[in-house]
C-alpha cells in the first residue's frame, strides 16, 4: 500500500514535446474550413443589410402588401382594451341610448370613445379643396396626389391629365383615421407624376397627426397651404411648391361616425335631399335587385335563410363557447382544490410521522423534511402496512388534524405549499390555510381521483362532439332549405310556362 503504482505517477512533459504538440494542433486547423465560414459569414451580413435597406420589398415578395399594417398603439389596443379580441365594448351602448344622455355621444361606444381621449384610438378626418402649386416640373403632365397616415394604406387621387404644374386642382375628399398622440406617425403627402412605366415622386411634405387634428377642430381657421419639399434636392426653383388643403370633420350624407346598427346588419343609403335611409338586409335585398356584370338580373339565397343559419351557427358557437370555457374552469378549479387539500393531509402527516417519532416541537421544516427523506429510504420497497411511525395510518393522521385534537400546540398550524418556495425558489413562502376538515375530505375525495383522467376525457369528447355535430345539423339545415327553394323555383317556373301557355292560346 505503500508503494505508488506506475499508471498513477504524474508524467511530466518536456519544453520539446509540448512544442511538437503546439505545432500538431496548429496544423490541425483547416484553413479551407475557416474560409467557408467567413465566407458565409459575409453573406450572411449582407443578406441582412440588404433586407433592412429593402424592407419594404421584402415584404411585397413575403405577402404581397410593402408595409405591415399594425403599430404599436395597435397592440396596445387589441391586448389591454379589447382583451386580445374577446371583448368589442360594444355592452356600453346601452348606457349611451338612453334619452338623457347628450346627442354627441348618443348610441357611442364608451370603450372606443375613452380610446380616442388615450390616443390610442382613432378620430376621422376629411381632406378637400385640395390644391398644388408650383411644382418642379417643366410641361404638361398627368398628375396625382399620393397620402400615407400611419400603418394604413396609401390613398390616391384621380388623375389630373395633361395639366400645367404651376396649379392643379384635384376635386376629391380624402378621409383619414388619425390618433391624438405623439406616437402618431406624421402623414405623408406626396405628388406624383404618372409615366407610361411607373411614376415619379415630384415632392412632398410630413405634418403632424396632431396638428391636423387641431386644425380639423377649429372651423374659422382650417384652411392651410403647406410648402412642400422637393424629391431631387439638385433642382433650383424660384419658388417653393404648395399644397393648400381644408381640414374637417366627415361631411358624409349618410352619417356613417354615429351609424351604429341595433341590428346585426343594416344598410344607410342617402336620399337626394341631403337626408338618408336605413334598410335591414333583407329589405334592402328586396328593394335593389342583385345583378351580373351585363344588367341581368340574377337568383340568390333568400336573407331569412341565411339569418337563420346564422342565429343556429351563433347558438352553437355559445353553446361551445359556454362549454370550453365553464367546464375547463370547472376541471381546474376541482384539480386545484383536490391539491390544495392533498397538500394539506400531507403537510399533517409529516407532523403525525414527527410525532409517532417523539420529536420535541415546534419543528422546523429542514428536519421535517429530512425524516420524511429518511422514512423514504426506510421503507421503499419493503411493503409496509399503515400503522408504524414512519407510515402512519388515516387514523392515526386524523388523531393530529384540527378536528381531531391532538394537534401539537406548539407547532404553527400547518399550510398548504409551504415548502414549494423553500425547495425551488430559494425563499419561504406563506402558503395557503388549510380547513379543519381537510383531512376527512382528502379521505372521501381520494376514492374519486381515478375517475377524473376519466371525466377529462368525457369532457372533451364532448366538447369535440358538440362543434361535430352542431356543424353537421347546421349543414342539413342548409341542405333542406337548398332542397326547399329549389323545388319552389320549379314550381313556380312551371306555373308561369303554364299561364304562358294559355295566353298563347287566346291569341287569335
Amino acid at each position: 500500500p505503500g508503494s505508488k503504482q506506475p499508471w498513477l505517477v504524474p508524467h511530466r512533459i518536456c519544453p520539446f514535446q509540448s512544442s511538437v504538440i503546439g505545432a500538431m494542433g496548429l496544423l490541425a486547423i483547416n484553413p479551407l474550413e475557416i474560409a467557408n465560414q467567413t465566407v458565409v459569414l459575409i453573406v450572411v451580413v449582407v443578406a441582412l443589410l440588404l433586407m433592412c435597406k429593402y424592407w419594404d420589398r421584402v415584404l411585397v415578395a413575403l405577402t404581397g402588401d410593402d408595409r405591415i399594417h399594425a403599430t404599436g398603439l395597435d397592440c396596445v389596443w387589441f391586448t389591454c382594451f379589447r382583451c386580445c379580441g374577446t371583448c368589442s365594448g360594444d355592452w356600453t351602448r346601452c348606457f349611451t341610448r338612453v334619452p338623457c344622455c347628450p346627442k354627441r355621444i348618443r348610441g357611442v361606444n364608451l370603450l372606443q370613445e375613452a380610446g380616442k381621449l388615450l390616443g390610442i384610438t382613432s378620430y376621422t378626418v376629411e381632406l378637400k379643396n385640395i390644391v398644388v402649386g408650383d411644382l418642379p416640373f417643366d410641361r404638361r403632365a398627368d398628375f396625382y396626389i399620393c397620402v400615407e397616415c400611419s400603418a394604413n394604406p396609401p390613398i390616391v387621387t384621380a388623375l389630373a391629365e395633361e395639366k400645367l404644374p404651376k396649379v392643379v386642382h384635384f376635386p376629391e375628399k380624402i378621409t383619414l383615421r388619425l390618433r391624438w398622440s405623439p406616437l402618431e406617425e406624421a402623414v405623408r403627402i406626396t405628388v406624383k407624376e404618372l409615366n407610361v412605366l411607373g411614376s415619379n415622386d415630384l415632392c412632398h411634405c410630413h405634418v403632424s397627426a396632431m396638428s391636423i387634428l387641431d386644425w380639423a377642430g377649429s372651423p374659422h381657421d382650417c384652411m392651410k397651404r403647406i410648402e412642400m419639399k422637393a424629391v431631387d434636392p439638385s433642382l433650383e426653383r424660384e419658388t417653393p411648391a404648395w399644397i393648400l388643403l381644408e381640414f374637417g370633420e366627415p361631411m358624409d350624407g349618410r352619417d356613417l361616425d354615429h351609424f351604429h346598427s341595433r341590428a346585426s346588419a343594416a344598410v344607410r343609403t342617402a336620399t337626394k335631399d341631403g337626408h338618408y335611409q336605413d334598410f335591414s338586409v333583407a329589405q334592402f335585398k328586396n328593394e335593389y335587385t342583385l345583378l351580373d356584370n351585363t344588367g341581368h338580373a340574377i337568383q340568390e339565397p333568400l336573407e331569412e335563410d341565411l339569418q337563420g343559419l346564422s342565429r343556429m351557427l351563433s347558438c352553437i358557437s355559445a353553446s361551445h363557447k359556454a362549454l370550453l370555457c365553464w367546464g375547463g374552469l370547472a376541471i381546474v378549479g376541482y384539480v386545484f382544490i383536490r391539491v390544495w387539500i392533498g397538500a394539506c393531509y400531507r403537510r399533517t402527516r409529516w407532523v403525525t410521522m414527527a410525532y409517532l417519532h417523539n420529536m420535541s416541537f415546534p419543528i422546523a421544516s429542514m428536519p421535517l423534511r429530512k425524516l420524511v427523506h429518511d422514512c423514504h429510504n426506510q421503507l421503499a420497497g419493503t411493503g409496509t402496512a399503515p400503522g408504524v411511525p414512519c407510515r402512519p395510518s388515516y387514523e392515526q393522521v386524523f388523531q393530529l388534524c384540527p378536528a381531531g385534537g391532538m394537534y401539537p400546540p406548539a407547532q404553527p398550524p400547518v399550510h398548504a405549499f409551504q415548502d414549494f418556495g423553500e425547495r425551488w425558489l430559494g425563499f419561504p413562502l406563506p402558503g395557503l390555510p388549510c380547513h379543519p376538515g381537510s383531512c376527512e375530505l382528502n379521505h372521501t375525495l381520494k376514492d374519486y381521483d381515478i375517475y377524473i383522467p376519466l371525466a377529462a376525457v368525457i369532457y372533451f369528447a364532448l366538447v369535440c362532439g358538440l362543434r361535430v355535430c352542431g356543424n353537421e345539423v347546421v349543414r342539413a339545415r342548409k341542405h333542406s332549405l337548398q332542397r326547399a327553394r329549389a323545388e319552389e323555383t320549379r314550381r313556380m317556373s312551371a306555373e308561369l310556362a303554364t299561364k304562358r301557355r294559355q295566353s298563347w292560346s287566346l291569341l287569335p
